[in-house]
């Protein structure tokens, strides 16, 4: 189920309705901003996610639809703001600083030609206002040769607030930066936009981004957006594979059957029992792609959509078949994968969708897993939650 993801609004900032084909490509995005908001854009890369930015900037020209900022058309049939007229400013992942200018004159220079369009003196000591915000009052002079990469961000950021938009767009502007420095740039960009009231959208591969930054959370997947709502709401509740694997959990979309929830191969998934509750109001059928028998259908039945969630740390992995009383969810599986993990090893196995189980170095080794292995997965149905989709 797609959900109704734009709608127009009183209080939207930003409007935008963006079509666009290129090639085998096509884009059909739209999506609202309200002042001072900060979404972040989530999504697999080729989903169109840097398309949606540089239409929104004017970098790029639409086949159809319209962007608008407090009413204002920016581009539409027979319209077109040019980029630097549109109030809206692009920081990517390269900051994209002037070689032969100083970090001050980097920053000056957005004072001058955009909206505000300073005196010389009056840039100058406005940009080195906004290098002391950043953190470097004392680097003013020095050209971006001399600066590391975590310096020169911070100079490309004061020079993108500086101009005043009344939106930014993020480009992954975390993704060149050591762990070290991209902590202290991203606090820095969430309090630069509090204090100032600029409405943001962001796109990134990391949830920590969109944890710390956004308001809001909209997914993109094959130029369309497929999932929107509170970052919390969409992460408790990843409605796509992409967004469960950012939010670490294992996702599976299928249907309903007796307050279960039938992976497209067939196995079933018991659920905590709050949520297999709700479930089996919906439908007690089985989808007749997996069911051993025909079935008798009333009127009132149907294959219900529901995604069961749970975490790979929940996964119990066993080279034999456990043997226990306690409910849970049972089935075997080979091994394809074997890598690093937040929590210790990331175990990927086989089936439709693939589970990940996360264990310890000295599991993996006790257990002699590797590729190919044949082992037992099993998890509590207490620990799987559920909702209709």
């Amino acid at each position: 189920m797609t959900p109704a993801l734009w709608k127009s609004a009183a209080n939207a900032l930003l409007e935008a309705n963006l079509q666009l084909t290129r090639g085998s490509f096509s884009l059909d995005v739209q999506l609202t901003l309200a002042p001072g908001e900060v979404l972040a854009l989530l999504g697999p890369n080729g989903s169109g996610k840097s398309t949606v930015l540089d239409l929104l900037a004017g970098l790029a020209t639409l086949d159809g639809g319209t962007v608008t900022i407090d009413g204002a058309i920016l581009t539409a049939p027979g319209r077109f703001v040019a980029p630097e007229r549109r109030a809206i400013g692009l920081l990517g992942q390269d900051p994209l600083l002037f070689p032969h200018l100083s970090a001050r004159a980097n920053v000056a220079f957005a004072l001058r030609v955009g909206e505000a369009r300073l005196t010389a003196d009056q840039a100058r000591k406005e940009a080195d206002r906004w290098l002391d915000r950043v953190g470097l009052h004392d680097l003013g002079d020095s050209k971006p040769g001399a600066l590391s990469g975590g310096q020169q961000q911070r100079v490309a950021l004061a020079r993108a607030l500086a101009a005043g938009p009344r939106v930014l767009l993020l480009d992954e502007p975390m993704a060149a930066l050591d762990a070290e420095t991209a902590p202290f740039i991203r606090q820095l960009i969430r309090e630069q936009l509090a204090e100032t009231g600029t409405s943001a959208i962001i796109v990134t591969h990391d949830i920590v981004d969109a944890v710390v930054l956004a308001d809001r959370v909209a997914v993109l997947h094959d130029g369309a957006l497929v999932d929107e709502g509170t970052t919390a709401s969409v992460l408790a509740a990843p409605r796509n594979p992409f967004v469960a694997a950012l939010a670490g959990v294992n996702l599976v979309v299928g249907s309903v059957q007796n307050g279960a929830v039938v992976a497209p191969d067939g196995r079933i998934f018991h659920v905590r029992p709050a949520d297999a509750a709700a479930l089996a109001t919906t439908s007690s059928i089985l989808p007749a792609s997996v069911s051993s028998a025909p079935r008798a259908r009333t009127g009132s039945e149907q294959n219900v959509p529901a995604a069961a969630v749970f975490r790979p740390a929940s996964v119990v992995v066993q080279t034999e078949q456990p043997r226990h009383a306690s409910p849970r969810n049972v089935w075997s599986a080979r091994v394809t994968g074997i890598e690093p993990g937040s929590g210790g090893v990331r175990l990927r196995t086989s089936g439709d969708p693939e589970v990940i189980a996360e264990l310890t170095p000295a599991a993996v080794a006790d257990l002699g897993l590797q590729l190919g292995s044949t082992v037992w997965l099993s998890v509590k149905a207490t620990e799987v939650s559920a909702y209709r989709r």
